[in-house]
């Protein structure tokens, strides 16, 4: 077994194979070295306002490679991850800030509890090592919310540290250094855990900023995805495309 913190996978992974694509969106794709340069150097940059091992970091971001990155640069501080959707109302958004208390709110402003924000597409100053950061483990690898039976916020923290395997496949079927398609919303607990679990086991991630059905086809055929979650509503959108459309694509 190879169990190690979370954060340090990412550049376990990078030593192994650095040029291998690790995160594609939009047609931009990161290697594993970048994304473990990238997210060093931004770890950094909230260590400087102040997250350290414990602390939430909640991330108010699209699907997009930042959304990974931020999740990162928090596991290598030994912090929480704590996903919301980017485009929850202020007055939503500031009930769950003010009962996770983050440190740091990233994507949206800091809100009543005095927290610091960065707003979407933050660039940490250069003048940042990039280098291998301490190794830290968080108490809790991730920290999303729901509302529950009664709408009021809550945040679920999960039980298990931040620590992984990542030469075991994160779920039956998923291939370690695998690709996955992720066409889910990522503050969802589904794609953020299964996307992830991909990710830390060497997983090229082909990520939908919106799930479009003839687009999801296009994804799998040109990157070869061995791996997907798809909700029944997804399914449903794909078999309603007409049978030419839908039987253009090679999914073998």
């Amino acid at each position: 077994m190879t169990v190690m913190p979370m954060g340090r996978a990412i550049g376990w992974l990078a030593a192994r194979d650095p040029d291998r694509p690790a995160i594609t969106c939009e047609g931009h794709t990161v290697s594993r070295l970048d994304l473990d340069h990238r997210t060093n150097q931004l770890a950094r940059a909230y260590e400087r306002l102040g997250v350290g091992v414990g602390d939430f970091v909640t991330i108010a971001l699209p699907n997009s490679i930042e959304f990974y990155e931020a999740t990162i640069a928090a596991w290598k501080l030994g912090a929480v991850p704590q996903p919301v959707s980017a485009r929850l109302p202020d007055a939503e958004r500031e009930a769950i800030l003010e009962l996770a208390k983050p440190a740091l709110v990233v994507g949206a402003p800091g809100g009543p509890t005095g927290a610091p924000g960065l707003e979407a597409g933050f660039e940490p100053d250069a003048a940042l090592s990039d280098g291998p950061l301490p190794e830290r483990t968080s108490p809790a690898w991730k920290a999303p919310t729901s509302g529950g039976s009664t709408g009021r916020p809550k945040i679920i923290v999960a039980g298990q540290t931040a620590v992984v395997d990542p030469e075991i496949s994160a779920t039956p079927g998923m291939k370690v250094a695998g690709c996955q398609l992720v066409p889910g919303p990522l503050y969802h607990n589904g794609p953020f855990t299964f996307s992830l679990g991909g990710l830390l086991r060497g997983s090229h991630l082909v990520v939908m900023v919106r799930f479009d059905a003839e687009t999801a086809l296009a994804l799998i055929e040109r990157h070869r995805v061995d791996w997907t979650l798809l909700v029944p509503t997804m399914m449903q959108r794909i078999w309603r495309l007409p049978a030419e459309q839908r039987d253009a694509y090679d999914l073998s």
